[in-house]
Order: structure tokens, then sequence, then C-alpha cells
């Protein structure tokens, strides 16, 4: 596949797009959230109890056996003596029952933390894995408290803890909330996460944000460029602002680096070449992958194909084109158009010809199409044929009034030639 320099994507991107590198919130602590943080870290450890103690290890000894079920019967027997002894077993439980069932785990592991007894870095892990067995298990406002209660626990600035509670809030649909945590979650990553990104875009999509969705994307086109789909998101949100400008842009190079695949995605760079008043390049586009194949043959796209071609003035490929709509549909108006598309070229027998099969399959509109049948043969000098067919067009009231006023000018022009009408 040809590659389209990516620097030089950008850059033509650039051209037409001011991109902004969104700001966010600054997260700070005060002195005294991290003197709470330092205290609560630099606490005392503290032991279980001798019983507490020996039942954990026998339930450590039977889990490094594959015995689960053997080590939680051990550990759901024992009893402890105090807060401590009773949330460390809890840990323990819940940290066996979270590879078996997850609302078991919760249970026990909401247990062991509530009291805050257990040393910092066993605190922490079991305030995690809760919100994490409860993201699994669709509690999104329970994984949102609990997530957030880890970050005010430790203190620290985790993007993939940022990232959990943005999608707990996309999974509730509350797509406003999202933009915080995404914002930290882009913030603080050493790197981009074109995940953020794809959340961030998501949620300003569905609140119907749609300029702020377009920004999300510049951004990410620049970050990622070799990203095709980013490059057909692009394409499609900036007709939701109604910059068909932009979106041309955009799918030209989505196009010229071959990222443009499905048929949806071929059929919007023709349909922007049309929006954008370039009728030639949007039915060549359609043209080319109808004959491969990529784009299917139906009545919608011949008739792009024809429209486009006949606003580019390409009559001789617009009759093509409406001669197999025609065929394709049996529909009069194929016909009609192929033979106005015929006119266009002083294609007069042709013309007719399809006047004729427009005539055998619709007469609602005969007064119009005799008229125009009365113009070709005009331009061919066959007057006894015009008058005949004005002579048709007389009947119909809506064009009545027209034909009466050829008619003196054919009878003229017959005497003077000496043509017996």
């Amino acid at each position: 596949m040809k590659k389209l320099s990516l620097i030089s994507s950008a850059l033509l991107v650039a051209a037409s797009v001011s991109f902004s590198v969104p700001s966010f919130a600054q997260v700070t602590l005060t002195d005294a959230d991290r003197a709470r943080i330092e205290e609560r870290k630099n606490r005392r450890t503290t032991l279980p109890g001798e019983r507490v103690g020996r039942g954990v290890t026998r339930a450590f000894e039977l889990y490094n056996e594959e015995k689960v079920d053997e080590a939680l019967k051990v550990l759901l027997e024992i009893r402890g003596g105090n807060d401590f002894d009773n949330a460390f077993l809890a840990r323990f439980i819940g940290n066996l029952y979270a590879q078996r069932d997850a609302k078991q785990a919760i249970r026990y592991l909401e247990q062991a933390t509530k009291p805050d007894v257990l040393s910092f870095t066993d605190q922490a892990s079991s305030l995690k894995l809760v919100a994490d067995l409860q993201q699994m298990e669709g509690m999104h406002k329970d994984a949102i408290r609990n997530y957030e209660a880890w970050i005010r626990f430790t203190g620290e600035n985790d993007p993939d803890v940022y990232l959990r509670i943005a999608n707990s809030y996309y999974q509730l649909q509350d797509y406003k909330n999202v933009l915080v945590p995404i914002d930290n979650a882009i913030r603080y990553s050493r790197t981009p996460n074109k995940n953020h990104y794809m959340l961030k875009m998501g949620a300003l999509y569905e609140s119907r944000n749609y300029p702020k969705t377009v920004e999300v994307v510049e951004t990410m086109v620049q970050l990622f460029p070799e990203e095709r789909q980013f490059w057909v998101y692009l394409g499609n949100f900036y007709t939701l602002v109604e910059d068909y400008q932009k979106s041309l842009s955009a799918f030209q190079i989505a196009y010229n680096n071959g990222y443009l695949e499905s048929e949806a995605e071929l059929k919007m760079l023709g349909q922007m070449y049309a929006n954008n008043n370039i009728p030639y390049k949007a039915a060549a586009i359609y043209e080319k992958y109808l004959k491969s194949g990529k784009i299917k043959k139906d009545r919608t796209m011949l008739t792009a194909i024809a429209s486009n071609f006949q606003a580019a003035r390409e009559f001789a490929k617009a009759a093509q084109y409406y001669g197999e709509l025609a065929a394709l549909t049996n529909e009069a108006d194929a016909y009609r158009r192929q033979a106005m598309a015929f006119m266009a070229i002083q294609r007069y027998n042709d013309a007719l010809k399809a006047f004729e099969a427009t005539l055998a399959r619709d007469s609602s509109n005969a007064g119009r199409v005799h008229m125009s049948m009365v113009e070709a043969y005009l331009n061919q000098g066959k007057l006894r044929e015009a008058y005949a067919s004005l002579q048709q067009a007389k009947r119909d009231s809506a064009t009545a009034r027209q034909a009466n006023s050829y008619e003196n000018y054919i009878r003229e022009k017959a005497r003077v030639k000496g043509i017996n009408l």
C-alpha cells in the first residue's frame, strides 16, 4: 500500500484545522491530605492472632495445591478475635472468591475494607479489587465509589483508575460525568493512550456535543496518525457540524493512505466530493469501486453516478448510467433522464428511443415527453414527426399552451420547405 507521509498528512489537515490540546483541571492534595496519607502508610503493622495466622497459613498451602474449595472451608470456619483479625480473614476469603464468585468476593472485600484496619498496601489493593469486581458485575455506581475511595486513600493519580471511573459513568449513560475522570486519565498518562481519547470522543458524541467531539478527534489524528479509523471518524464528525470542506480533506488523506476500506467509507468520500461541488470526482470514485465490486450496484448508486456525471457535464457517461439504471429498474424516469442526457450531446435518435421507452412505461407526463421529442425532431429537421408529436402534446393540459405556440412555427417552416404536414 502506498503510504502518504504521516507528517504530511497531519500538515494537510492542519492547513484547514485548528488543533487544540485540551487543558485539564489540576488535581491537588492539601498538606493535611498528604500528612494523613503518610501517617496511614507509616502506621505500625498489626499481626493477626495465632489462631487466625495458623488458619491463613493452612489455607494458603491448600491454595498453592489448587485446592481452593478446601482453602475456603478452612477460612470460613475461623472466627477472629478483633476487627483486624476479621478484616484480615475477610480479605483472604474475598481474594479466593474473586476467582469463582464475584458477588461473594465483593461481600467479603467490603467487610475487609470497611473498618480501615488493614495494612496500607492491603487496604489499597482490596479497595481496588472490589471496585474491579463491581465494575465487572455491572455495579457501576458502587465501582465508582470504591475507585474514588482508593484515590482518596492512596493519593495516587493512576490513569487506569481514572479510565475505569470514566468507563463506569459511560456504562451508566452519565456522559457528562465521564469527562473529568477521562481528562485526568489523559493528563496523568506517561504516553498518549488511544483508549482514553476513544472514550472521551464517545461521551461527547453521545452528549450530542459535536463541536467538542470534532476537537477531540482532531487531537486523535494528530497523536495517532496511523490509526485509519480515526481519520474516518474525523471525516464523519465534520459532517455533523456541516463542515464539508474539512470532511473532504480528512477523507482524502484517509483515501490517499489506503485507509478507506468499507463500502460505506468509499461512498462517504464520493458524497463529500459531491457536497463540495466536485461532481466528476464523486462519479469517478463511485464508478471505480462499482466496477471493482467494493460498492454494490443498486438503484441508489447508479442514480448517484449518473446524476454526478450529468452535473459534471459528462453527458455521455450520464446517459450510460441512466441506461443501466433503466435496465435495472424499468422505471420511466430513468429512461427520460437518459433521453435528456442524449439530447445534451445531440444524439437525437438515441434520445428519441429513450423517450419512446419512457412513454411505454408511464403516460402521466406524456405532454412534457412529447414536447422534448418535438425538440429532438426539429433539431433533425424532421418536421412531420415534430408536428405529430406536437399534436400529442396538445392533448395534455399541462403542455397544451406551449404546444400551440410551437404550431405556427412548425407550419411556417413546413410551408417554406414545401413539406405537406
